[in-house]
């Protein structure tokens, strides 16, 4: 069975509005993504995925001329628009398996902790590459397995339902980027760490970025006070005491072939 992507674009609008406070691993994430970047951008550029536009002062500081931001997250291009009004930005609320934009229309797209979601990363890169100018960049951050792993060792001691997203792989990525018809130039991994004092903290930060659950055979909620007790009993704690949750994050680079 897939994630409903309906599902995710309704979750991530109801955290819009906390999200820019609570996205710690997401603003390091796009940090480490736009350095690896040339120093000047030329063209139109796309932000797929762009959530509340934390990108896009930095790709106009590069020397974008237009920039269109993408987001199926009704809640997050609302407060985009609200933080930026310049006129070469543009914002477009679409899937981005599905993009509404003619072939070779921009010269790079950035996109930071989206690609995660994609049910077939090949069929999604492939539709960016058909919108992607030849020569053009593509730059991802993504996340990998081993992401939110305390959390899965945690719900495995409790019950056998799916509580942690899942994520593809780096080499099903790499595989999928070649089928795609793009050519890896760069690519890279870290693991982010973040620690809370308590599990109602960490939850509560999960939520507030839109981070939650979307797998089918889910359960709804967190199953009342006394499944909460289960999972803090249960969960690895740090040499400081601290709830750890990691973050296996990946970044890579990649362009298409010119004609």
């Amino acid at each position: 069975m897939t994630r409903d992507k309906r599902l995710v674009a309704r979750q991530f609008s109801r955290a819009a509005a906390s999200y820019d406070a609570a996205a710690a691993v997401q603003q390091y994430a796009l940090q480490q993504l736009l350095a690896l970047l040339p120093q000047r951008l030329q063209g139109h550029w796309l932000d797929i995925g762009c959530g509340t536009g934390a990108a896009v002062a930095p790709l106009l500081e590069k020397g974008t001329r237009q920039l269109t931001g993408i987001d199926m997250a009704a809640g997050m291009l609302q407060q985009a628009q609200h933080k930026y009004h310049n006129p070469q930005l543009h914002w477009l609320q679409a899937d981005a398996d599905q993009l509404p934009l003619a072939s070779n229309c921009a010269a790079g797209i950035v996109s930071s902790l989206m690609l995660q979601w994609s049910e077939n990363p090949a069929a999604t890169l492939r539709e960016w590459q058909r919108v992607l100018q030849p020569g053009g960049c593509i730059a991802v951050a993504s996340l990998l397995p081993g992401t939110h792993q305390e959390m899965q060792q945690a719900w495995h001691a409790i019950d056998q339902r799916p509580h942690v997203n899942r994520f593809s792989s780096q080499a099903d990525i790499c595989q999928a980027i070649d089928a795609a018809g793009l050519v890896l130039t760069q690519q890279q991994q870290q693991c982010f760490t973040q620690q809370f004092a308590d599990m109602s903290t960490l939850l509560r930060s999960l939520k507030a970025i839109g981070a939650t659950n979307v797998n089918p055979g889910r359960a709804s909620g967190l199953g009342g006070r006394k499944a909460l007790q289960q999972l803090q009993h249960h969960y690895p704690k740090d040499a400081q005491d601290q709830y750890p949750l990691s973050y296996q994050l990946h970044w890579w680079l990649a362009h298409k072939p010119d004609e």
